[in-house]
């Protein structure tokens, strides 16, 4: 049966979480951009359109100075034209007190304190909009002050409202963000621990059965005497010590190197896959799970050897636990892109593999297919691949019950 048949076909990886929060952002700044365009744009011909209806009234104004001998024919085209405007209006003498107004100051008002009221609203008006002067005779007889009406004012403070509405909901989605990210990391500190434990764990146990077996031997007397068996016995039992304390010692190395950067050497890539699949393959039964190897020429590859075989680790852990123990058939391969200067591994199973459903959620932490596990490996291999070897790792393609495969990409 060959797993390889399928050839692989190399994607870039996109950053979608990256492009994603630029989308949004970019996208939100674009929305309020075109919401405030638009709306100074309305602001900006409604006034316009003030400015014009002001023209006309002062013209009307003039004329009615002008051409009338009842002072009647004035206040008609005040109260019945010029009042009807929808936005504020002040006319004051040529010595700039108000004569006339369309505020909600009552006309026959004279008190100091409305004077002063129409005065401020005067420069107010002023400050907005350019006065128009009303002349007789090329004479300034008057001057029409014109502020900006209520849907001029609502308008303006359209931007406000957007960019308020805008950044409560950037707040509401930093807070959630914040949540999950603060959930993340409670699930990668507990599954940390838990992986650190179950990772120590085998050779911890297997440490005190080595132990108890020299206990047991010693109380019999057997290692008392340099005999040839129990010399053996002893070479044996002291090299399978050896060989777990430095396993203790090689977990504790990569834990330490998690959370910092740890320094890349160039290796041989072949090598690493090799001696990994060679400490499985001395712990599967001699019936079962069978591992194939085929590695290709690869040129020298700049990684940090622990982390890089603990990555491959985990896949073929995974594999094992996925397959038959008495069917069950793994296969690695490694090859080279020259093309692209990249180093290609592939860890394919027929496994029972991974429901469609959750092939987007495998790289999350605390994502697990099995029964017992704390669904940590494939999170930190994503992490050690990616941020520290700036490589890519991702499921290549699983059909359920048939196969399923893990490619990593990493720069030569």
């Amino acid at each position: 049966m060959n797993l390889f048949s399928r050839k692989y076909r190399g994607s870039s990886y996109l950053g979608y979480s990256a492009f994603f929060k630029g989308f949004l952002i970019f996208g939100m700044i674009v929305v309020v951009g075109i919401f405030i365009y638009f709306s100074q744009t309305i602001v900006s011909g409604l006034r316009a359109d003030a400015a014009r209806v002001s023209q006309a009234s002062a013209r009307l104004i003039q004329y009615g100075a002008s051409e009338a001998t009842d002072p009647a024919v004035i206040d008609f085209i005040f109260e019945n034209i010029i009042t009807k405007v929808n936005f504020p209006i002040v006319v004051t003498d040529r010595n700039g007190s108000p004569v006339a107004w369309t505020v909600d100051i009552d006309p026959s008002d004279t008190t100091s304190e409305s004077r002063e009221k129409l005065n401020k609203l005067v420069r107010e008006y002023d400050s907005q909009n350019q006065p128009i002067e009303i002349t007789s005779e090329n004479e300034i007889i008057n001057v029409l002050h014109y502020g900006d009406s209520n849907l001029i004012r609502l308008l303006q403070l359209i931007p406000v409202i957007e960019i308020s509405v805008v950044g409560f909901f950037i707040l509401i989605a930093f807070i959630g963000f914040r949540h999950i990210q603060l959930s993340e990391q409670r699930s990668i500190w507990v599954g940390m621990a838990k992986e650190t434990a179950h990772q120590l764990g085998t050779p911890l146990s297997s440490l005190i059965g080595w132990v108890e077996l020299l206990r047991l031997k010693y109380e019999e007397g057997k290692m008392n005497f340099p005999s040839e068996n129990s010399e053996t016995d002893f070479d044996d039992v002291s090299a399978r010590m050896l060989g777990d304390l430095k396993r203790l010692d090689r977990i504790a190395t990569r834990f330490g190197q998690i959370g910092s950067i740890p320094e890349l050497e160039e290796n041989n890539l072949n090598g690493v896959v090799s001696e990994v699949v060679s400490y499985f393959k001395s712990r599967i039964p001699s019936r079962g799970i069978s591992i194939f190897e085929k590695y290709g020429e690869i040129p020298p590859v700049k990684i940090n050897t622990e982390l890089i075989g603990w990555v491959i680790e985990n896949l073929i852990k995974n594999s094992m636990e996925s397959t038959s123990p008495r069917a069950g058939i793994i296969s690695i391969k490694t090859e080279y892109d020259p093309g692209h200067k990249i180093a290609l591994i592939t860890v394919e199973d027929n496994g029972k593999g991974i429901p469609p459903s959750r092939q987007k959620k495998i790289f999350a932490p605390g994502f697990t297919t099995k029964k017992r596990g704390w669904g940590l490996g494939l999170t930190l291999a994503k992490r050690i691949v990616e941020e520290y070897h700036k490589g890519k790792i991702k499921l290549k393609y699983s059909d359920p019950g048939i196969r399923t495969a893990f490619g990593i990409e990493l720069p030569t």
